[in-house]
């Protein structure tokens, strides 16, 4: 059976062919191999040769056992359709299919000389074209009228979704913490930095009696997030200081670590909080629908060839 990608390349394909001459997807002309020809599937009493078949991987650019059978398998599927629409009186009329040629070449600036010309150098004739052109057009309609109608997604269900997986809409974690920094150079000599050290441990030994820590960064940090408290706000652990982020790994909101020595110069750290930021339902609620109706498209064309095919007489030579 196919997938929702290869059901809308050859169901949906008409719209894209209504814009541009897709003439690679048209049946390959000389070029093709030639092999003694055989039926590889009869359905409902209709023929696909290997001939068919090999057309069809020429286009497709698939070649293997598995992508033969596959293809096969689509190539059924496309007839049942066709079948399916004929006999709900769906068929593209020859006005409707030469509207939709107009219209390619309209779009492309052609004339109906250039037209012949450009299928000539693809290796192709019009009919031929008009053929496939007919074929997809047929399929589109056919999708639309028992797939795509009346198919929908209501909030309730995406947000019933939502609700369900919230995780998967988890931001990385966040941490908040406060810190008490002391300049440093990274070419101190051993006095200055047991100089420094020595001001730091006397800063985490008043924070870890209970002083205000805040305060303690207005009165000794050296750093610009003194004026507020020492407060570095929320940052992915991930993106902080790669020693602050380790330090704080052990701690509880409230606890204290220190002195640590990185780029710079020493930190005394207070962990304030540890969060994990969930995207916004309303952020998420358009992909999420899109994601939903997409199954609902895949499960109902699913079914509606499953119904197809249960109805019909197929039989599998390949």
């Amino acid at each position: 059976m196919q997938g929702i990608g290869t059901m809308k390349k050859n169901l949906l394909a008409c719209a894209a062919m209504l814009s541009i001459l897709f003439f690679s997807a048209m049946p390959l002309g000389a070029s093709a191999s030639v092999v003694v020809d055989r039926v590889v599937a009869v359905v409902n009493g209709e023929i696909i040769t290997m001939s068919d078949l090999q057309r069809e991987e020429a286009l497709k650019k698939t070649e293997g056992k598995q992508s033969e059978r596959l293809l096969l398998e689509d190539m059924i599927d496309r007839k049942l359709q066709m079948a399916a629409a004929r006999k709900a009186g769906m068929d593209v009329t020859d006005k409707e299919l030469a509207d939709a040629v107009a219209d390619i070449m309209k779009r492309n600036s052609m004339d109906a000389k250039q037209f012949d010309a450009a299928l000539a150098k693809e290796g192709i004739t019009l009919e031929q074209y008009r053929n496939e052109l007919r074929e997809q057009m047929t399929l589109s309609r056919m999708f639309n009228k028992f797939v795509r109608s009346g198919l929908a997604v209501d909030e309730a269900e995406v947000r019933a979704y939502y609700d369900r997986n919230v995780s998967q809409y988890s931001l990385p974690e966040e941490i908040r913490v406060r810190q008490i920094f002391f300049r440093l150079a990274d070419d101190a000599t051993s006095a200055e930095v047991a100089a420094v050290r020595e001001r730091a441990e006397a800063a985490l030994a008043r924070a870890k009696k209970g002083e205000d820590f805040p305060r303690l960064a207005r009165e000794l940090s050296e750093s610009e997030s003194a004026a507020i408290g020492g407060d570095l706000g929320f940052l992915q652990r991930d993106q902080a200081i790669p020693e602050i982020a380790e330090a704080t790994r052990g701690l509880k909101p409230g606890e204290i670590r220190g002195p640590i020595r990185c780029a710079g110069g020493l930190h005394i750290i207070r962990l304030e909080e540890v969060r994990t930021a969930i995207t916004p339902y309303e952020k998420v609620k358009d992909e999420i629908t899109k994601m939903l109706y997409d199954q609902r498209l895949e499960n109902t064309y699913r079914s509606w060839l499953q119904t197809l095919r249960s109805d019909s007489t197929i039989e599998n030579r390949l």
